[in-house]
C-alpha cells in the first residue's frame, strides 16, 4: 500500500517538472512582448504656420520640424499661391529643422510643399495649406470743411424765409425782383426830371410876357 502510494506521487511529480527541467523547453526561444514606439522612417512633426491655418498678416518665415534629422543637401521647399511662386529668401536646415525666411506674402490662400530625405536615405514628401485674410481698412475722414459754399436760392418776388441768409457773390446777375426795383427808381427819376423841365419852360414863358 505505501509503495503504491509512493509510485503515485512520483509519476505526478514528473509530469509537473519534467517539462520545466526538459531540453527541448530549456532550448525555446522566449517570446518579446515589447512594442517600438519609434516609427520606422522620419516623419513631419510640426509646421509653422500650421496646416489650415487662417493669418490677419503674412508669414515672414516657415518652419518645418522632423522627428530625425534630415539631410541639407536633398532638402526642397516651396511656397506657391494660386498658380504663381513665392519667392524665398533663404532655406536652411539645422538637424531635424527645414527653416526658410520670406517677405510678408499679403492677403490670398498658400501651399506648402516640401520632399526631404532622412538619415536612413527615405525620402519625404507632402504640402500644408494656410490663408492670409486682408486687413480691415478703418473709414478716413479729412476732417476739413467743403470748401464750396452752400447757399439758399432767393424766391423771386417773395421775401427770404427767417434764418435763411441771401448771398450775391461778386459778379453775379441781379435777381429778377432787384431789376424791377431798378427799373421804378429810374422812372420816377425820368418823371421828376420831366416835371421839373415842364415847371422851368413855364416859369420861362411868364417871365418874358412881363
Amino acid at each position: 500500500m505505501a509503495r503504491r502510494f509512493a509510485a503515485v506521487v512520483a509519476a505526478v511529480a514528473a509530469l509537473v517538472v519534467g517539462p520545466l527541467v526538459s531540453p527541448s523547453s530549456a532550448s525555446a526561444t522566449p517570446v518579446s512582448y515589447a512594442v517600438s514606439l519609434v516609427p520606422s522612417h522620419s516623419a513631419l512633426v510640426s509646421v509653422v504656420p500650421a496646416d489650415q491655418a487662417v493669418l490677419t498678416s503674412g508669414p515672414t518665415e516657415l518652419v518645418l520640424t522632423f522627428n530625425e534629422d534630415i539631410s541639407p543637401r536633398f532638402a526642397q521647399l516651396a511656397l506657391n499661391r494660386a498658380s504663381s511662386v513665392v519667392a524665398l529668401m533663404s532655406t536652411t536646415v539645422t538637424g531635424p529643422v527645414l527653416r526658410a525666411t520670406l517677405a510678408d506674402p499679403g492677403p490670398g490662400t498658400y501651399r506648402i510643399a516640401f520632399r526631404v530625405v532622412s538619415a536612413d536615405g527615405h525620402p519625404i514628401s507632402g504640402e500644408t495649406h494656410f490663408t492670409v485674410t486682408a486687413p480691415i481698412q478703418p473709414p478716413t475722414t479729412s476732417g476739413q470743411p467743403s470748401s464750396t459754399p452752400s447757399f439758399a436760392a432767393p424766391t423771386t418776388g417773395s421775401n427770404p424765409a427767417p434764418g435763411t441768409a441771401t448771398v450775391t457773390m461778386p459778379g453775379a446777375a441781379p435777381s429778377a425782383g432787384t431789376q424791377g426795383q431798378d427799373g421804378l427808381i429810374w422812372l420816377y427819376v425820368g418823371g421828376a426830371l420831366l416835371a421839373l423841365a415842364a415847371l422851368t419852360a413855364v416859369w420861362e414863358s411868364r417871365r418874358r410876357r412881363r
